[in-house]
């Protein structure tokens, strides 16, 4: 079973605008609520992917209706750990005139250490078949070194873990060697330093991640593509150039991918086709809405992978 673990999940609002002006009312033309969280719009795609999973994590017990009635009614599986307070609204402001997106993400709940020790007791109970997604900010009130706590339990029962953070959340992670990780390029330069505009340096740095015990970096870089590397390999997926309507979710739909293929034992080169086509599609995909699992066939077809 692959399952997906959100310690923060959130209401992702996207209002679409002319244009913002601060400091005066502003009028949108429409607006998209969906239910979110980086692990539950991993386990989403998943789905349209046609790949079951079970969503574990916290959730606020002020508006989980919302969560839950939207996760049976797609039939995704989950067994949260109900906290006081409310999961967050995060805001996507989107201005159509100029193409600027502007994300505003909340704090959400905060989370006490019995509901820590009741998720770790429950991850506890995964073994080596399973797959696990460990991807999102933290909640207030968790350590910043959970990811990497949570690594270690699985690594000593081989369970297979990506790791999909940022920040201090990604450095503690690391430490733990994870079989996997994503980072987008501002994510992997907030911890190394590199030069970003140089393709040769930046799998450097992959290559001394794998090097440090990690199997498999995928290092996602927006317009000019994602690199794959591994301890014998390096893949480059090319950028494709389409309408970009929302960038919410596009690392996630990557991570499913990457879970999918984990799963389904791809080939290196086909599980970055697969993830570099999922997150196109979630690109041109409004919100973060459940993607459509022909307009990732076809996108796929479009998709050129290279060795390097």
């Amino acid at each position: 079973m692959i399952y997906t673990i959100t310690l923060n999940p959130a209401i992702d609002k996207t209002i679409f605008l002319d244009s913002l002006k601060k400091g005066e009312v502003n009028r949108i033309k429409k607006s998209i609520k969906d239910v979110g969280g980086k692990g539950i719009n991993v386990s989403k795609v998943l789905k349209v992917l046609g790949k079951e999973s079970i969503v574990l994590g916290f959730l606020g017990r002020d508006n989980k209706k919302c969560f839950i009635d939207f996760l049976e009614d797609v039939k995704i599986e989950h067994d949260f750990i109900i906290v006081d307070g409310e999961s967050r609204t995060n805001l996507k402001i989107i201005e159509l005139d100029c193409d600027i997106h502007t994300d505003i993400n909340d704090i959400g709940f905060s989370v006490g250490e019995e509901s820590v020790n009741l998720l770790l007791n429950r991850i506890s109970s995964l073994n080596e078949d399973d797959v696990v997604v460990l991807s999102g900010s933290i909640p207030s009130g968790v350590s910043n070194d959970i990811y990497k706590n949570i690594i270690e339990i699985l690594n000593n029962k081989n369970v297979k873990v990506i790791l999909d953070a940022d920040g201090k959340a990604l450095i503690e992670g690391i430490k733990a060697k994870p079989y996997m990780i994503k980072p987008n390029i501002y994510e992997l330069k907030n911890i190394i330093n590199f030069d970003e505009n140089n393709m040769d340096s930046i799998i450097e740095v992959g290559k001394k991640l794998v090097n440090q015990g990690i199997e498999k970096v995928l290092v996602s870089m927006g317009e000019k593509g994602s690199l794959y590397i591994t301890k014998n390999d390096v893949f480059y997926s090319n950028p494709l150039k389409l309408e970009v309507k929302s960038t919410v979710g596009a690392g996630d739909a990557m991570v499913a991918a990457l879970a999918y293929g984990i799963k389904e034992k791809l080939l290196d080169q086909e599980i970055l086709r697969l993830a570099s086509a999922c997150a196109f599609c979630a690109v041109i995909t409004e919100g973060s809405k459940m993607l459509n699992k022909t307009t990732i066939e076809t996108i796929k077809q479009q998709i050129t992978i290279n060795r390097r």
